[in-house]
């Protein structure tokens, strides 16, 4: 039986059964989770959000969270999970229709409570929640890529420019809560008996009569948010979510080592084919199979070649894996034989979850998954493109050594798994291509 994967229609029963499945968990995972970020938001806002507040901005980050780890029920058959929705630009608490800024740009509006099944969240001042998302997530128009090394575009800041939310502009969401009205600031009431949050139907002419800072409406670039203080002009209440994050909810979908063992596979056999008419000497090699290894090449060693694989439309990926295997080609690397003969040895096991067996394998080229960055006092750092670009952020140990010189021999496991929850699960996945 094919494993069920993330982009690829199921049965009507069986996506029933899946979509059933995930929405108990999710309901789990939220109830499970409530405590423990209304608490994390209580320790950052401390007197300087009502509890009030601290509940709405708690509900409104779970609510985004569910709405990426369960997308592709959603009405969104067929499509992968992680997308965050546009926000609301016309007050009527759901997504406006059409996209919301260019691909990869940025977005600022009112909280869309309607699109993500809730009431109108209002914070301890009665203020309805502001929301901005980065183009690195948004689900209109989608990014070409989309994983757990996606960019964020905001970093939360102190009044004074202080950074609050880490290193960097890593953050992918933002909620704020807008307070009370400044001196500099007129909130107009609510201009249709339709709308149930003070304002017009534009959020960019509201936005200043709301927000502390004037934010662009569409978002280019880095921003930064500033969450509010005491004794400053400055009393938006904010939360945010990183990628960081979202994607360790989204990993505890039961079909996440499925999909990223489908990645694999597809992309593993899409090379092969590739590769089946090389045989130098040969009147049936055409040629075509060392052409294309050529053109992916970053380096070519002696009989080996190494490099990036393209996306899915050059690779030949079938079209239900197409969008799947864009999302996360990034992670990907490989290594083959120029001469189409068996030059590199691979040992592998089943899963880091599994006990060991490892069992050594010549092939003629290998599909290598880099798996989540490392973290702590040596950590690989994914956020720039020539960072993306750069294998010794992906692949460790002998891997790195072997790739990067076109010497040696490689070592991982067939499928993705989670040795601890804790951990970014960061053990390279290989494919083997005899």
């Amino acid at each position: 039986m094919t494993p069920h994967t993330l982009n690829a229609a199921s049965p009507t029963r069986h996506s029933r059964g899946g979509a059933l499945l995930s929405a108990m968990f999710l309901l789990l995972l939220l109830a499970s989770s409530a405590l423990a970020t209304s608490r994390h938001f209580t320790v950052r806002i401390g007197l300087r959000g009502s509890k009030h507040t601290v509940t709405a901005l708690a509900k409104a980050k779970d609510a985004l969270i569910g709405y990426a780890f369960s997308y592709p029920e959603l009405q969104h058959d067929g499509e992968n999970i992680g997308y965050l929705p546009c926000p609301d630009k016309t007050n009527h608490g759901s997504v406006t229709f059409g996209a919301c800024n260019a691909r990869n740009y940025g977005a600022i509006g009112r909280f869309p409570y309607r699109t993500l099944g809730l009431p109108v969240l209002r914070d301890g001042h009665g203020q309805c929640l502001w929301y901005a998302v980065a183009g690195s997530v948004k689900h209109n128009p989608k990014p070409l890529t989309l994983n757990w090394d996606s960019p964020g575009q905001f970093r939360v800041v102190s009044p004074s420019g202080r950074a609050i939310s880490g290193e960097g502009h890593d953050v992918i969401a933002v909620i704020l809560a807008p307070g009370t009205t400044l001196s500099s600031q007129v909130r107009p009431p609510a201009s249709t008996g339709t709308q149930r949050c003070p304002g017009s139907a534009n959020a960019s002419d509201d936005l200043p009569a709301f927000l502390d800072r004037k934010y662009a409406i569409n978002i280019s670039g880095n921003v930064d948010i500033v969450h509010g203080e005491p004794d400053t002009n400055f009393n938006d209440i904010v939360a945010w979510i990183t990628v960081d994050e979202l994607f360790g909810t989204l990993r505890r979908r039961s079909d996440f080592p499925a999909m990223i063992d489908t990645v694999l596979d597809a992309t593993a056999t899409a090379l092969q084919s590739h590769l089946a008419s090389i045989d130098p000497g040969s009147p049936a090699d055409n040629g075509a199979g060392t052409a294309f290894l050529t053109a992916q090449a970053e380096a070519i060693i002696g009989n080996r070649v190494h490099g990036r694989l393209p996306d899915s439309a050059t690779l030949g990926i079938v079209a239900r894996e197409a969008a799947t295997h864009d999302n996360w080609r990034d992670q990907l690397r490989f290594v083959a034989c120029m001469d189409g003969s068996a030059c590199l040895t691979v040992t592998l096991a089943d899963s880091v979850a599994s006990p060991p067996v490892p069992v050594t394998e010549t092939c003629r080229a290998l599909v290598l998954f880099g798996g989540e960055r490392l973290r702590g006092e040596a950590p690989q750092r994914r956020s720039t493109a020539a960072e993306r670009a750069d294998a010794t952020q992906y692949l460790e140990g002998m891997n790195r050594v072997s790739f990067t010189t076109g010497t040696g021999d490689y070592v991982g496991y067939r499928h993705y798994a989670i040795a601890d929850s804790r951990l970014p699960a960061s053990e390279d996945l290989i494919r083997c291509i005899p």
